[in-house]
């Protein structure tokens, strides 16, 4: 093992002998200059890198890196590069006091040797988004299933469910559910190896390894993990040889207990041109979607999201946001965002705001719910005036509307009961509390109630 001082010593002498190599003073000043060597032995020279920018530059630049290496120490080493700050650090520390057991050095081995491929910081090395957990993704009945199998094969890998194929629309959720699946395995296992990419990395990684001759390295990143998370499946349609070599990495895996994990924007059945076998490995394991936010998940997502954002919108705009025609989380995400840029700029938030960024995405005007609206409905529904709802009038059929619009009013805008009595006419504070639990309680024993809360939810949304 050799002193910090050598390590000092070797990386001067090499820059001094790569910088005519490179030729170019503005790459060297950037990726060069800021680097240093945090380890190095016989077999191994660990590069820590300024960010992971840097280190694709070594790492694309293997060869030449190693050669002259090579000549400064008379042999060949494995050259690792790395941007994780507090490891390479920690590392450093540890062979500055002389710490570092071979044991260590084996295991940090494991987690980097793979030369000439890029491990980034922490989450880059992994390709996981911290902000992505099961913590900030809401959960509504058009994702509960997806969210419980994804939690429960984030808490045993390999063992409940294996493969599992999600499928949903764009911006609904399932790269976050993804991404919240290997966030948790590494918060839980930290040592387990975990791999998240994009079906057209994974196409892009067997080309350019192909390209190469670097098939042996490939297949060690892809056949080495614990948890592979592939998203967007539905891209390796038509691509023979990239199906082929992902048959072969899903069995090696599949064989081993190692969890898979498949994203797609459609079922396995409309995916084009998928080899049969590929189909039959999918469809044996276990299948789950994600469907559109109804209005209850579209309130929930922009509750958490703006809170989360730390904006303060009020529960008006964001009744009629949800109300609208918002399909996804993206869209949501979007509108949110506007939101973002008007505080930023000392600007309220507002219901015209609302509408111009609804605008931005093509979608219609907004309905702005309110008692007025929930009246309308409600009278057109059961063919009553909406004078008589909020008479006092006690016709068997007239209070039946007028209990399951007080129960709307109640579950929907969250009025209290005094404001709902005010807006029906100064009813009673008690009548509209009985109103309200009589439908709260038909709700679940009545199917001719429940269907006409139903119906009348949906033509309010």
């Amino acid at each position: 093992m050799t002193s910090l001082d050598g390590y000092t010593s070797l990386w001067n002498n090499f820059k001094n002998e790569y910088r005519p190599v490179l030729g170019s003073s503005i790459f060297f000043s950037t990726y060069i200059e800021p680097s240093s060597i945090v380890y190095f032995d016989d077999e191994t020279i660990v590069i820590g890198c300024e960010n992971s920018l840097a280190e694709k530059f070594f790492s694309k630049r293997y060869d030449s890196v190693n050669s002259v290496f090579t000549q400064l120490i008379g042999h060949e080493c494995t050259l690792v590069f790395s941007s994780d700050k507090e490891e390479t650090e920690n590392l450093q520390l540890l062979s500055k006091k002389g710490e570092l057991s071979p044991e260590d050095v084996a295991e940090y081995k494991v987690t980097f040797d793979n030369p000439g491929v890029s491990y980034s910081a922490g989450s880059d090395r992994t390709n996981l988004i911290s902000k992505y957990t099961f913590d900030n993704f809401v959960v509504g009945d058009n994702c509960r299933q997806a969210y419980s199998v994804a939690t429960q094969i984030a808490a045993n890998p390999g063992v409940l469910y294996n493969p599992v194929f999600l499928y949903a629309s764009s911006g609904l959720g399932k790269t976050h559910l993804l991404h919240a699946i290997g966030n948790e395995v590494k918060k839980n296992n930290p040592k387990m190896r975990v791999l998240y990419v994009p079906t057209e990395t994974f196409t892009t990684d067997y080309i350019s390894s192909i390209q190469n001759n670097r098939m042996d390295e490939f297949r060690l990143k892809y056949r080495s993990v614990d948890v592979l998370l592939i998203d967007d499946i539905q891209f390796i349609a038509n691509k023979s040889g990239t199906q082929e070599e992902f048959f072969n990495t899903f069995n090696e895996l599949y064989a081993h207990d190692k969890q898979i994990v498949i994203s797609s924007d459609c079922r396995i059945s409309e995916i084009n041109a998928l080899a049969e076998r590929l189909k039959t490995r999918f469809e044996n394991g276990f299948q789950t979607s994600i469907a559109a936010p109804d209005y209850e998940v579209r309130y929930a997502i922009m509750l958490k999201k703006s809170d989360d954002m730390d904006m303060d919108i009020s529960r008006e705009i964001i009744d009629s946001l949800a109300q609208s025609e918002l399909t996804n989380v993206r869209e949501i995400e979007g509108i949110l965002n506007q939101f973002k840029l008007l505080v930023s700029h000392g600007e309220e938030i507002t219901m015209e705001a609302a509408r111009k960024a609804l605008s931005h995405l093509n979608i219609s005007e907004i309905k702005e719910l309110n008692t007025d609206l929930i009246l309308d409905v409600v009278s057109r529904y059961f063919d009553v005036k909406v004078e008589d709802i909020i008479s006092k009038n006690r016709s068997r059929e007239l209070v039946k509307a007028r209990h399951i619009a007080m129960y709307l009013c109640r579950t929907t805008l969250g009025y209290s009961y005094q404001k709902i009595a005010d807006d029906f006419g100064g009813l009673n504070h008690s009548s509209v509390l009985d109103g309200c639990k009589n439908v709260q309680t038909r709700y679940h024993t009545d199917e001719d109630v429940k269907a006409y809360v139903d119906e009348i939810k949906k033509l309010i949304s």
